[in-house]
């Protein structure tokens, strides 16, 4: 039996918690965590440390970037996805965190499109298609043709597997039918060190870590993955111009949160990011790395994550891509 005399304090404290909540503050009142599933020093590193900086800046308290590499972004990806839904962990979001690698990898522990909160898109590129200067091609026909003739003997790198510059590779494979083998790495820092010193010959690699080397002449450029011409290289055809036809493969940045976020946080980060996007100084950064900007509203980028999945299960399927 609850006394009279409990009664008061238990008054007092159920008034107080309000106020106390109050006094607490909106979200976020500590640091947030960005966890980017990739070593540090490759491009979705590089990315989501540009996000990490805008979002401080528009929620008042620092992101931290938190490197969680490993099965092709899947492993960090898992851990973010399954984390607290308060607004204090993020998965950084790329094609191989949130669409392919969960189809590709037996057990990801995560469904990239319905087990989180999307929150909004912050850039896409295009990758280009180079070789060695030691592969004796000048072009995407060239390459093709010694392809056929040494079936096995030319390798691609990528930064992991389920990658878009994995399946570009892939894709390759299957619309010129040549037999070129894939050989992932973790990360595309690690990947480029390779490409660049000879031990693996092609790569598909994304513009803006490998144009500087091709206008260093360090690899050959063929062509551009993506449907139409880059206006960061512009003299280079697409993939399609260069025969291979139905070629269209690009690499995109974005942010999610785990499911069940309350959706005021998830309103107050896609706010952030449309309006760190909408900053001529951001876009001048993206355009020095060769990246256009991407702003969506939280159900666009929802929308473009599923879109996604549907077109790379079918890339997927029809090439059989396996991860390595």
């Amino acid at each position: 039996m609850i006394r009279r005399r409990h009664l008061l304090p238990l008054a007092a404290a159920l008034l107080s918690a309000p106020a106390l909540r109050a006094q607490e503050g909106p979200w976020p009142r500590r640091p947030v965590r960005l966890v980017v599933a990739f070593p540090p020093g490759g491009l979705s590193d590089v990315m989501g440390r540009i996000v990490a900086t805008r979002l401080s800046e528009g929620l008042g308290q620092p992101v931290v970037v938190d490197n969680r590499g490993g099965a092709g972004g899947t492993l960090g990806t898992q851990f973010a996805v399954r984390s607290a839904p308060d607004g204090y962990t993020l998965a950084f979001a790329a094609p191989s965190t949130h669409v392919t690698g969960p189809i590709l990898f037996p057990s990801p522990g995560y469904d990239g499109t319905t087990d989180v909160a999307p929150v909004g898109a912050f850039a896409t590129i295009a990758s280009i298609a180079v070789v060695h200067p030691s592969v004796p091609a000048t072009n995407v026909a060239e390459l093709t043709a010694l392809a056929r003739a040494q079936p096995g003997r030319l390798n691609f790198g990528s930064a992991g597997s389920g990658g878009s510059v994995h399946l570009a590779g892939e894709l390759y494979k299957m619309l010129a039918q040549a037999d070129i083998t894939h050989v992932p790495y973790r990360g595309g820092a690690a990947m480029l060190t390779d490409l660049l010193a000879g031990r693996v010959q092609i790569a598909f690699d994304n513009l803006p870590q490998i144009l500087p080397h091709v206008r260093s002449g360090a690899v050959r450029a063929l062509a551009v993955t993506s449907a139409t011409r880059s206006r960061f290289a512009p003299e280079l055809p697409t993939m399609a111009e260069a025969g291979v036809q139905g070629f269209d493969v690009t690499s995109w940045f974005g942010v999610t949160a785990p499911l069940g976020t309350p959706p005021e946080i998830v309103a107050r980060l896609n706010a952030a990011m449309r309006a760190s996007v909408a900053e001529p100084a951001v876009q001048e950064q993206l355009a020095g790395m060769g990246a256009e900007p991407l702003s969506m509203t939280a159900d666009e980028f929802g929308a473009f994550l599923r879109a996604e999945r549907v077109r790379y299960a079918e890339i997927i399927r029809v090439s059989g891509a396996k991860v390595d």
